[in-house]
């Protein structure tokens, strides 16, 4: 299903493998005998890998984490998200361990400091979408999932989200990963449409009567696995209401392989899509149907020509931070008519990346499936993982 770099090591480090493949079989033979894990889930347990001098875990999925049956009620707020999702795990290992009561440990940030995406194409016309994910470091997953009767994908998780970071770091075999379907942060399917979720300062749950509730992530989960367009993801959203965090009230961006892409957000409990006249789009830290842009497309033209004559001053130290980034982007991408290189792009996420909290940058293309993706900072090592269709 993905690829990734294969890991060496000298002697001792065989031999420390060695010994852990060793315990690693007796854990996985005590499972099987007490009748804990079915055969999907210990191969989805067993496929949790990191990628060497990273913080990027990756994972294939080969259980069924039961997305269809939530959709069916959903959940109001997330006390009732993970406890449907404590519930899951423990009925995929008949119920012999006690719940595990997945909880996020993320805190709300000044929305200035979070994240950048934008869409572009390249010489070829492969359609990409690319984001920042400016968080304190943690580490990070990529998910492979192929669920029954819904898409494949690759999605990108903040494992802080189940419970994980830099001090509490997933065991060899961890129960806790099982819950990584659910708390996309963004990703692409095999139908080449690509969603994600940025942070804003304010929006609104929706209370429509007859919708089931989700939140941000499910609404991710919900495109990556049902979504063939980006007009079928703006519908899908629209059959339920959306309920916010309020440490992370957010709206998407979402584009597909045709070079189609929208901004969805919500707005005194009504859902506004607003979708692009170019061929590239951007999105950072505002909710675009509450600002007012010239007739250029720039938020806050003089605030961001004062940050480019100051090249001390990075776009995360600039007044209106996330703005700034928003008219960098735009400038960038309205000056080459959106047509970047995959490094170009990540140039570009680099100009605008928080010099001291990126969790992760990642560009998908959504015509080959594939996802290219760094952590850290680190913008010479970068891995790619791709979605056999």
């Amino acid at each position: 299903m993905y690829r990734k770099r294969v890991l060496r090591g000298g002697c001792m480090k065989k031999i420390f493998k060695r010994i852990s493949s060793a315990i690693l079989l007796l854990v996985v033979l005590l499972l099987c005998v007490s009748g804990v894990c079915c055969f999907n889930e210990l191969r989805t347990l067993l496929s949790v890998s990191l990628v060497e001098g990273t913080d990027l875990y990756t994972m294939e999925y080969y259980a069924d984490y039961h997305f269809d049956d939530f959709l069916k009620t959903g959940a109001s707020d997330n006390n009732e998200y993970y406890r449907y999702i404590d519930s899951m795990i423990n009925d995929n290992i008949n119920g012999n361990l006690p719940g595990i009561e997945i909880k996020s440990s993320v805190r709300g940030t000044p929305t200035d400091r979070a994240c950048s995406a934008f869409t572009f194409r390249n010489q070829d016309n492969n359609r990409f979408l690319a984001r920042n994910y400016d968080f304190k470091t943690n580490p990070v997953m990529l998910v492979v999932t192929a669920p029954k009767d819904a898409y494949k994908s690759i999605s990108a998780v903040n494992m802080n989200l189940i419970g994980f970071n830099s001090e509490r770091l997933p065991k060899r075999v961890d129960i806790k990963t099982f819950a990584a379907p659910y708390f996309p942060t963004d990703g692409v399917n095999e139908k080449g449409v690509s969603a994600a979720v940025l942070q804003v300062n304010y929006a609104r749950k929706q209370k429509a009567a007859g919708k089931a509730p989700i939140g941000v992530f499910a609404a991710v989960r919900l495109v990556l696995d049902y979504a063939d367009t980006v007009d079928n993801a703006v519908a899908l959203i629209d059959k339920y209401n959306l309920y916010f965090d309020p440490a992370f009230m957010a709206h998407f961006i979402i584009a597909d392989s045709s070079g189609q892409s929208a901004l969805v957000e919500f707005v005194n409990g009504k859902m506004y899509v607003i979708k692009s006249d170019k061929p590239y789009q951007m999105a950072a830290n505002f909710n675009n149907m509450e600002e007012k842009f010239d007739s250029d497309g720039y938020v806050f033209p003089e605030l961001y020509k004062k940050w480019l004559a100051d090249s001390s001053v990075t776009a995360y130290e600039a007044d209106k931070a996330g703005y700034v980034r928003y008219d960098f982007i735009y400038d960038s991408l309205y000056n080459r008519s959106g047509i970047l290189s995959l490094e170009e792009g990540f140039e570009l996420l680099e100009n605008v990346a928080s010099p001291d909290d990126l969790q992760y940058s990642v560009i998908y293309n959504l015509n080959t499936c594939e996802a290219v993706i760094l952590t850290d900072n680190d913008w010479e090592k970068k891995i790619t993982v791709a979605l056999s269709k």
